[in-house]
This record gives structure tokens, sequence and C-alpha cells, in this order.
């Protein structure tokens, strides 16, 4: 693999990753885990009135600014300070441990992925997702480092997410298209402490990268990113 950034928009996360996972012939062993999403805050929360206030002004300030949901929220909370109480929203972490699948190396690269999200699809409940973590030669754990962008497709972003990626996977990366945004993967295992390392270094670049995003790989320990186009947990202005 290059050191640069390899753009390979256009192909599918598992066929880039059979790609990627070809050149890193020490690992044996690759992790997917099955994941549903959470469902829209406004189903999980019967909102008063405080907490619909700032729910609308979130929504307003993301379209204004192209904030995340969750970054416009918390810059409005502290106008509404009554609706605390979706700082505990805000804390939800759903974990993939336990819900690994095993894929062997050899499988992965031959197309074991993709047969692994066939039965998947944007209609599905469930999504599919690549963890980090890898298993090397005699049981060594690895990363496998991955960002996702929150910046939308367009030739401009795609060149800011470049350089950012640049500089936060300095022995190359390749980036991809994800739904209406992007991700890269790092060419490099990193070990447990350059992992956090990775993540820190990419936290500078928040919120061209996604700051809740890395939030929650630092909570769970690994990284991971969807793999197929079931569901998503939408943030939308209720009916």
């Amino acid at each position: 693999m290059s050191t640069a950034v390899e753009n390979l928009v256009g192909l599918t996360a598992p066929q880039a990753l059979g790609v990627l996972l070809s050149s890193l012939q020490e690992v044996q062993e690759v992790r997917l885990a099955e994941c549903r999403p959470l469902p829209a805050l406004q189903v999980r929360l019967d909102f008063t009135e405080a907490e619909r206030g700032v729910f609308e002004k979130a929504l307003d300030l993301r379209l204004r600014t192209g904030l995340s949901f969750w970054d416009a929220a918390l810059l409005t909370l502290p106008q509404v300070p009554e609706a605390v109480r979706l700082l505990d929203a805000a804390m939800v972490h759903v974990s993939f441990r336990g819900r690994e699948r095993r894929l062997a190396w050899a499988s992965a690269i031959a197309g074991g992925i993709e047969r692994a999200c066939a039965g998947f699809s944007a209609a599905s409940d469930a999504n599919l997702a690549f963890l980090s973590e890898v298993v090397c030669c005699g049981g060594l754990l690895r990363h496998l480092p991955m960002v996702d962008f929150h910046a939308s497709k367009s030739d401009p972003n795609r060149r800011i997410v470049t350089a950012v990626a640049e500089r936060i996977f300095p022995r190359g990366a390749i980036l991809l298209e994800s739904g209406e945004s992007y991700h890269a993967y790092g060419t490099e295992l990193l070990s447990e402490s350059d992992f956090r390392t990775f993540i820190g270094r990419a936290l500078l670049f928040a919120p061209i990268v996604d700051r809740a995003y890395l939030a929650h790989q630092l909570i769970e320990g690994r990284c991971a990113l969807r793999l197929t186009p079931g569901a998503v947990s939408p943030v939308r202005r209720p009916s």
C-alpha cells in the first residue's frame, strides 16, 4: 500500500477491506458484529416542553451549520438547563461485546466479508459492522485504525477529508464514501497504546471527524464501521 491516501470512492466497504487486508498478511482473523440502531431520540424519550425546545433548536442549528445533532444539542442545552436529562441520552453507548463474528483472514480476502453482508439490506433493521480489533500471528491483538467523517459528500469536502486523513494516517489510508459522508481505513496495524494515540489525534480534527463516533470507540476500546446499508436511527423532526 502507498503511504498516500488512496481514494477508493466507488468501491463498497467490503470490497475495499478485501483489498486492504490482502496486504496485511500477519492478520489471521478479523471480527464483524451485528448491530441494531437505537430508536430515534424522540421515540426513546417522552419529551418535556423544555426538551422538545432543545431538540428543535438543535435541528435548526444542525441545518444552518452542518454540526452533528449532538454537538448542536449540547451547544443549545446551557440556554435551557431544565432539559438536562438530555445529557443522559447523549451518554448512551451500545457495545458490540459478545456479538462478534469471527472470520479467517483467508476467507476475508476471498469475498468472505461480502458474503457476510449479503443477508443485510437497506430495509433491514440490523447492520453489520467491521471491528478494528484483529488477531495476528501468535494470537496478538492489533487494531486496524478507522474513522468516520462528519462531512457531506462534495468535491470540497472530499479534499478536506483527504487532507485530514493524510495527517491522522501517516502510513497511508483508503478513503470511501459512507452513505452521505466519508470514512477511512488506515493501512498499518496499531498496538493498543498507538490506537489510543490515533483516537486522540483524530479528535483534534473534530467536527470534520465525528467527535461522538470517536468517543464511543474509546469507550468500546476498539473502532467499528458499518458495512451494510441497513436502517440507521435518524434524528428527525417529529411529525
